[in-house]
């Protein structure tokens, strides 16, 4: 029977917890600690902690479900495998740069438009929030953990390796960067965090203490 391991337990709750408080007591969390552009720091809007506390902060009941989801069907194989806390380094490190490289680019893009364009306007007054960096984190893992497991992701009846289903997904989302499709996703935190996830596990795998 599936069992959800401590720390996607505490995840889950901790996560949940706080879209409850964003959505039935309508406190404004993401004024705070979504995460806002690095050049409003000056105006008060961009704190470092939202580097972090952004992962926690959700849009919408779809937004928060999928991540869960995520977390729910892929945490407690990893953290069993891993162990509980290399796998809460793994999901904050994969959120945080999540973070970093969606700021760098979003700083770049930015600075292609001017002051007063409308473009500028949204780009500047528009916080990110949600797991999904720390989600595509935990799959970037996975993927390079157990390669050849095939899975099936509805609707397609096909198994796939996860190793291609991670990486045509990979590709899908710097498709949809570039090329600005579904505006309002942050793709390239995607990205950042998949990034992020195979970097930290093929740095264990260096040390004597590796995986396989």
């Amino acid at each position: 029977m599936f069992q959800i391991t401590p720390i996607v337990r505490n995840l889950l709750i901790a996560n949940i917890a706080v879209y409850m408080i964003q959505s039935f007591l309508r406190i404004d969390l993401e004024t705070t600690f979504a995460y806002h552009n690095f050049s409003l720091q000056e105006m008060g809007l961009f704190n470092p902690i939202q580097i972090f506390s952004y992962m926690f902060l959700h849009g919408s009941s779809g937004h928060i479900f999928s991540n869960m989801f995520g977390l729910f069907m892929f945490g407690p194989m990893l953290e069993r495998f891993m162990g509980s806390k290399r796998f809460l380094i793994l999901y904050i490190v994969s959120g945080i740069g999540a973070c970093l490289l969606y700021g760098s680019i979003n700083i770049y893009e930015i600075s292609k438009y001017t002051i007063d364009s409308p473009e500028y306007a949204i780009m500047m007054s528009t916080p990110m929030v949600g797991a999904s960096g720390a989600i595509f984190g935990m799959l970037g893992a996975f993927a390079r953990l157990f390669p050849n497991t095939e899975m099936i992701i509805f609707p397609l009846p096909i198994p796939i390796k996860a190793k291609y289903l991670v990486s045509l997904y990979a590709l899908f989302e710097i498709f949809s960067g570039v090329y600005n499709i579904m505006p309002g996703v942050a793709h390239f935190a995607h990205i950042g965090g998949l990034i992020f996830g195979v970097l930290l596990i093929n740095y264990w795998n260096k040390k004597k203490d590796r995986f396989y």
